[in-house]
């Protein structure tokens, strides 16, 4: 059993694909742009939702297959030529996103730690007219294919903070929740995005929430010691 010990929350976390918006349409699309590109069958919804969440480079390896890891740069190039055309327009918010986030950041200090490169998060974030809600940063990655992690994204967003007494991760993939833990960060797990609640327990997520909706009850009763 888990103990219930109140929490002075100085600061949240947020992943951005699944969590704040849904990225799927967009990223399918992408994805499917570039095997065409490449000569490939374009792919389904199902067989690129796992690939959500890690970077972009390992996913493309994923997809395209061992024997033709070389091509990995050449499906990134064509990969990022529509998305960037595209992506402030596709991607969607999660339900409640605007309502949420007001709420929050009234609160504590918000901040974004995603695996997508930050130039894009923060073009996303902007066009969802929400990139203000973020006084706490946007973090992301660079536009180079270094396979960096999570925790090394969440270290950045750390240090931005002072420090990671106080936070909360806010994730939906097991790459969150093991990224902040390196951290010493506890992850509330939502189930509205990429992963399941077998996976977001497994990586050993804290909390669940079903979506966005809950946080703001739900981060209250962590502060408060109830949950």
């Amino acid at each position: 059993m888990i103990d219930r010990v109140a929490m002075a929350l100085r600061g949240v976390l947020f992943d951005l694909d699944g969590v704040l918006i849904d990225s799927l349409p967009s990223i399918l699309a992408c994805m499917n742009h570039a095997l065409i590109d490449l000569g490939r069958a374009p792919v389904g919804a199902e067989q690129v939702r796992p690939l959500i969440g890690p970077p972009l480079e390992e996913s493309a390896a994923r997809l395209l297959g061992a024997a033709d890891a070389l091509l990995v740069p050449r499906f990134v190039a064509a990969y990022r030529e529509r998305y960037a055309a595209t992506c402030a327009r596709e991607s969607l918010p999660a339900a409640g996103l605007v309502p949420v986030l007001t709420t929050l950041a009234a609160r504590w200090r918000l901040a974004v730690a995603t695996s997508k490169p930050e130039l894009y998060a923060r073009e996303i974030l902007a066009a969802l007219g929400v990139d203000d809600c973020f006084s706490g940063g946007i973090f992301g990655r660079s536009l180079v294919l270094d396979s960096e992690g999570k925790a090394a994204v969440v270290g950045r967003a750390c240090v931005a903070f002072g420090g990671a007494t106080g936070l909360v991760m806010i994730g939906d993939r097991e790459h969150d929740v093991v990224g902040a833990a390196a951290h010493g960060i506890a992850t509330i797990g939502v189930l509205h995005g990429m992963g399941s609640r077998m996976e977001l327990e497994r990586a050993g997520a804290r909390w669940i929430a079903a979506d966005l909706e809950a946080l703001p009850g739900l981060l209250a009763a962590i502060e408060a010691g109830l949950a």
